[in-house]
């Protein structure tokens, strides 16, 4: 069987195209095959296939996709592919059968041979992983936020490889016969430097001077107009070699291996940056200071440097190696606050790690898409991020190697999920959040983070609605904490109603509320809105 997501999405067995139905049953498939051979859970197919705010028919709908998926996508040997597994479903496809994983592979050999001075074959390896491509990633599919932010990332994928190409290409002096489709793509997408700077640097070689000098000013004028910045260091840094005509550029008549990396001679310098990646916290954050400060007393127990609060460390079994890694891992049903627990604390340990703080949502990105925003974070060139999620595990764990960094892992599915993103060294830490207790996981210490209690509920409601709501004894009142079964994130919806309508009286929310037809409609306030679990 083939399928193919890097353009309309298709499913084919043998030369038979497969009917994959309508659009969310299509975003289903697709969301499936992003996280092939790993369950996606039902919470995370609700939000891909409605934005968050799905009907009340939407598990229902999404149990009718995945069986005309399961009816449908049927192999050789008349073996279903799709297959219901708590909490959700999978589905099973190898290597070669899916584009996206023979684009990664062809990638990552092209990397690999360009690594090694060997652009030709690289150049063949980055052209046979374009040609995957039949238009923009999933194309025909549905997209909401969720997995528009997947599928963008595999469009950016095939920007970085079409750029290694022209490098592999012009590494071999095949510079003429870049000039057209650098022009085409520098139209296409005029922000990225690197697309200029090629262009310009192919028409300084074919003896075109005037048109580089010009291809540079065309980039200068579209980044200010369009983001109000000047170029980068490397874009003007190639003007400057180019108005200086220097001999490093190359020219028309130079050897065609002039310009390849010799052998034995030093790879690329890694840059090294200081990556401050943690989200906002929360400016209130009520009933939880026993949970934070436990959070960064435990971390700051084991790494021991920098000031920050007194805390009680938790949960910490006996026996811990003093050199091991730290993983404090916070659970939490959601809407509870785990994530606001854990940015809180995160932000408070900023001084304990000097060399970077890095931040994921595990909700909208698998291991490989979160290792290579990681090694890019710590200044590993796009083109030199492994797609192999093992090596690239590994070279992250080479690169925070002898670093002090704290890394947010943020709603996390399993324990699996988890384990290739950790440091190795002691010196650094990681803080996971979860819906359920990651029992398998090995931390250092787990906190659990369970629904507020009714006098912190209402001091959360009255601070953030600012209605002087103070009375535990209005019945009103009363009501709506306990539907809000104290979690935070309904309670913040609630206030935040409250707040932007003071006229709107209590009962009328809480008798919303109580409705449970109304009860999903009543929990969403602008961009916040409860878990359709949550409001079910």
């Amino acid at each position: 069987m083939k399928f193919q997501l890097l353009g309309p999405v298709t499913v084919r067995c043998g030369a038979e195209s497969l009917p994959l139905g309508p659009g969310k049953q299509r975003a289903l498939l697709v969301a499936l095959l992003l996280d092939r051979g790993h369950v996606v859970p039902m919470e995370r197919l609700l939000e891909v296939l409605w934005d968050g705010e799905p009907p009340n028919s939407a598990v229902s709908n999404i149990r009718t996709y995945a069986s005309r998926l399961r009816g449908t996508i049927i192999d050789g040997w008349r073996r279903p592919r799709v297959h219901g597994r708590t909490p959700g479903y999978l589905i099973e496809v190898d290597d070669d059968e899916l584009d996206t994983a023979v684009f990664a592979n062809l990638a990552g050999a092209g990397h690999a041979a360009l690594a090694d001075g060997k652009a030709d074959r690289a150049a063949t390896y980055f052209r046979d992983a374009l040609d995957l491509w039949h238009g923009a990633a999933g194309e025909d599919v549905p997209r909401s936020r969720c997995l528009d932010r997947r599928l963008s990332a595999l469009d950016e994928q095939r920007l970085v490889v079409v750029e290694e190409w022209i490098n592999a290409r012009q590494q071999t002096h095949g510079d003429a016969d870049l000039i057209a489709d650098l022009r085409q793509l520098t139209e296409s997408h005029p922000l990225r430097e690197r697309l200029w700077g090629q262009l310009v640097l192919a028409l300084y070689r074919v003896g075109d001077v005037g048109a580089a000098l010009a291809a540079f000013q065309r980039a200068r004028t579209v980044l200010i107009e369009d983001l109000g910045v000047e170029p980068g260091p490397d874009l003007v840094q190639l003007h400057q070699a180019v108005l200086a005509r220097d001999p490093a550029l190359g020219g028309p008549v130079a050897h065609p291996r002039a310009l390849r990396r010799p052998v034995g001679a030093p790879r690329p310098v890694v840059t090294i940056w200081t990556p401050r990646e943690l989200p906002v916290t929360a400016p209130t954050l009520i009933g939880r200071d026993r949970e934070v400060a436990s959070v960064v007393a435990t971390v700051a127990t084991r790494c021991g440097e920098g000031t920050v609060p007194a805390g009680e460390p938790v949960g910490m079994p006996a026996g811990v190696p003093a050199g091991m890694p730290t993983v404090v891992a916070i659970h939490g049903p959601s809407g509870a606050g785990a994530s606001a627990v854990a940015i809180r604390a995160a932000t408070e340990l900023i001084p304990v790690f000097p060399d970077g703080q890095l931040y994921a949502d595990l909700r909208t990105a698998g291991a490989a898409q979160v290792l290579g925003w990681f090694l890019r974070a710590l200044g590993t060139p796009a083109g030199q991020v492994p797609s192999d999620v093992e090596e690239a595990a590994a070279r992250f764990r080479s690169a925070s190697a002898d670093r002090r960094l704290l890394v947010l892992l943020d709603n996390a599915t399993d324990e699996a999920q988890v384990r290739p993103l950790l440091s190795a060294t002691s010196g650094s830490a990681a803080i996971v959040t979860s819906a359920r207790k990651l029992a398998a996981l090995d931390a250092t210490a787990h906190v659990e983070v369970a629904p507020l209690g009714d006098d912190d509920a209402i001091r959360l409601l009255a601070t953030l609605s600012g209605t002087g709501i103070r009375s535990a004894a209005n019945p009103s009142l009363q009501t709506l904490v306990e539907l809000c079964g104290g979690l935070p994130l309904a309670l913040r919806i609630v206030a935040a109603r409250l707040a932007s309508a003071p006229d709107v009286p209590l009962e009328r929310i809480a008798a919303e509320l109580v409705t449970e037809r109304h009860r999903f409609r009543a929990l969403s306030c602008g961009d916040l809105r409860i878990s359709y679990r949550s409001a079910a």
